[in-house]
């Protein structure tokens, strides 16, 4: 996996354009929600038979004000990036996504989109649904603030922002996004 993500600073991105330069929506929350940082991005380009795919950090607090990051994943099927995030073998979400009620709901440019529980590393929490044509994968660390993806959040394509890109609150560079 790390041969094929490309991982770019929080600051660099925010001033340097590769943001704009993503063939895939790189999904933000937005409004930001206070005291949250942009941990950085990663991408990857569709190889050997592997779909193309973004990743985006942010840190802040989950309900109960202890520390949280979560890793937002937009991927094509079969890109396998979302399922390594959440520790998974397979490249595609577990069985059950799509099946029963789901487990939350994020907006997505304005749509509500359904999320159920996948299979992940017991140190997290990870959420799968369908986004524009494309996997949307929710993980969360740690697991104990899985009450995060509850709130209601809603995401943007950081591609749409424009000016309002230069705005958003910059942090420290995720080590998540540095895969071994």
């Amino acid at each position: 996996m790390k041969e094929r993500l490309t991982v770019v600073d929080p600051f660099a991105a925010v001033i340097g354009g590769e943001i704009n330069a993503l063939a895939d929506p790189l999904w933000t929350p937005w409004p930001v929600p206070f005291g949250w940082t942009f941990g950085g991005f990663a991408h990857a380009a569709p190889r050997d038979g592997a779909g193309s795919a973004t990743v985006a950090s942010w840190n802040g607090t989950d309900p109960f004000g202890d520390p949280a990051e979560i890793v937002l994943v937009c991927e094509e099927a079969g890109a396998g990036v979302g399922s390594h995030f959440a520790g998974m073998t397979q490249s595609y979400p577990s069985k059950g996504v799509g099946e029963g009620p789901p487990h939350a709901k994020f907006g997505v440019d304005g749509r509500p989109v359904p999320l159920w529980s996948v299979e992940s590393e017991p140190d997290r929490a990870a959420y799968a649904g369908e986004a524009a044509g494309r996997w949307l994968w929710v993980i969360v660390h740690p697991a104990e603030s899985a009450a995060i993806v509850v709130q209601p959040m809603q995401l943007v394509d950081a591609r749409e922002l424009g000016a309002e890109l230069t705005v958003l609150p910059v942090g420290e560079l995720s080590p998540r996004l540095l895969i071994d």
